[in-house]
């Protein structure tokens, strides 16, 4: 154990947590400040929060891993995430904040039981929370990843002390802690990858060492797909993220919808410049340096600890930690929201407002500790994190695409689509019918959707969901 590099860790995730911690006891007082910020966040905070769930463990440990053994093919797993929040930009984002304003939403079922009904509110609800726990585990992972390099613990006891710290965090503060954090950590790691790219870069030999290293296949838009498999791991996260609740939450605690919009499309930029260029160019630089590396996933943290002395390694991982520990506590409280909003209040309708916000950090210790239970038993974060979007893209994303902009769709029609993209996703991931899971899923999902529609059409009034919102709320 390097009980330098530890302590170094220790003290620099103390201060950095107590920061969020006091402002998360400081602004919450409801449950809407706890679950929503209390609908104030202004750009920055938006910004950020967006950011954690990039700059987080898909971003610092999975992409270097995931360029590392497929060269440029991972870029069509980008395109079909940038795609996706270019939907939320002029689609979707203004059309959820107002919704909220309007009728008090928090989480992705809010709505769907006010345009299908309750029925599929819980299906819903379900749904996201299997795939959002599994989400949430891949953060644990990625942070265990880093403590067992620090420490020399076991996987499974860095695990443990992950779940604590995260567990701990979120119940405590709720979202005005997590952004706190993620403002915090988020600033820092944008600069740190930056130097860090740069550094590495020079350890290799520089940017032309390091490509000429690279085998052809690399380069290769297709080097390790099939054309149908490129356009399949687009469609995972273009669809998946539709529904991703962590989303939807940033644009329900958005002030208004410009402030919503500017964040967005700066979040878009600085996804597209840290997924798709620096996370690739130290990804190509690891496998430069180390060839041969038997497990990718963990190797940006053991190559920070071999190219630099312990106090700028340490700092380095303290900081990945924190931002990490971000990103798994946004994922985490949005996981507890879904169980406390959509189910135990269907239980619980008229609870007070001390119920409700202690029925939420309940459900966020609850949540927590299943999550530790799939982080030990998954077989690797890179399965967890896709077999999620994929899920929710085949059975949400449909009924939410189409049911903002079409009124003629009833309860009938979301329910049935919810159910028919499930079938084909199951029948798909257990080799029942040859296909992806996305595409049959979200195939089935649509074709039940059209005809439900026109056989079982609403009659019901819908939400004016294009109308501007006219609420204000305070600047951050």
């Amino acid at each position: 154990m390097n009980w330098g590099a530890l302590l170094i860790v220790v003290v620099y995730l103390a201060i950095t947590l107590f920061i969020p911690m006091y402002a998360g006891k400081k602004n919450t007082v409801t449950n809407d400040d706890y679950t929503v910020g209390g609908r104030k966040f202004g750009t920055l905070f938006l910004f950020f929060t967006l950011l954690s769930t990039v700059v987080g463990a898909a971003s610092v440990v999975g992409y270097t891993g995931w360029y590392y053994v497929r060269g440029m093919s991972q870029l069509w797993f980008i395109l079909g995430i940038a795609l996706s929040y270019c939907i939320y930009i002029f689609y979707l984002a203004p059309r959820i904040n107002d919704f909220g304003f309007k009728h008090g939403g928090e989480t992705v079922g809010d709505w769907i039981a006010y345009r299908y009904g309750k029925a599929s509110r819980i299906l819903t609800s379900i749904i996201i929370m299997i795939g959002y726990l599994a989400i949430t585990a891949f953060q644990y992972m990625a942070m265990a990843t880093i403590f067992v390099k620090i420490t020399g613990l076991s996987f499974t006891v860095s695990l443990i002390i992950t779940a604590i710290i995260v567990i701990l965090h979120t119940s405590y503060g709720g979202l005005w802690a997590v952004a706190s954090n993620n403002v915090l950590q988020g600033s820092i790691t944008l600069f740190g990858l930056l130097i860090l790219a740069t550094f590495l870069i020079m350890h290799a030999g520089g940017l032309g060492a390091v490509f000429a290293s690279a085998p052809a296949e690399h380069f290769q838009a297709f080097g390790y797909f099939t054309p149908g498999a490129a356009i399949s791991s687009t469609l995972v996260f273009l669809l998946g993220i539709i529904s991703w609740p962590d989303m939807w939450q940033q644009c329900y605690a958005a002030k208004d919808q410009k402030t919503l919009k500017k964040s967005m499309v700066l979040f878009l930029v600085a996804l597209i410049l840290l997924c798709g260029v620096i996370m690739l160019v130290i990804g190509f630089t690891a496998l430069s340096l180390y060839p041969n590396y038997e497990t990718p996933e963990s190797i940006l943290p053991f190559m920070i600890m071999d190219q630099f002395n312990v106090v700028v390694g340490a700092l380095f991982l303290s900081v990945l930690l924190a931002v990490i520990l971000g990103g798994a506590d946004t994922l985490l409280l949005v996981s507890s929201m879904i169980l406390h909003k959509d189910l135990y209040n269907s239980v619980r309708p008229n609870a007070s407002e001390q119920e409700n916000l202690r029925a939420s950090k309940l459900s966020a210790l609850l949540c927590g500790v299943v999550v530790l239970v799939l982080a030990i038993i998954a077989p690797s974060m890179f399965d967890l994190w896709v077999m999620s979007a994929d899920l929710m893209g085949a059975t949400l994303a449909v009924p939410i695409l189409l049911g903002f902009a079409w009124k003629r769709p009833s309860s009938v029609a979301g329910f049935a689509s919810i159910i028919a993209g499930l079938l084909g996703w199951v029948l798909a991931y257990t080799g029942a019918v040859p296909g992806d899971g996305i595409v049959l899923g979200a195939g089935f999902s649509l074709v039940a959707y059209l005809i439900a529609a026109f056989v079982k059409p609403n009659t019901k009034e819908l939400p004016d969901s294009n109308q501007e919102s006219t609420k204000e709320a305070g600047a951050i």
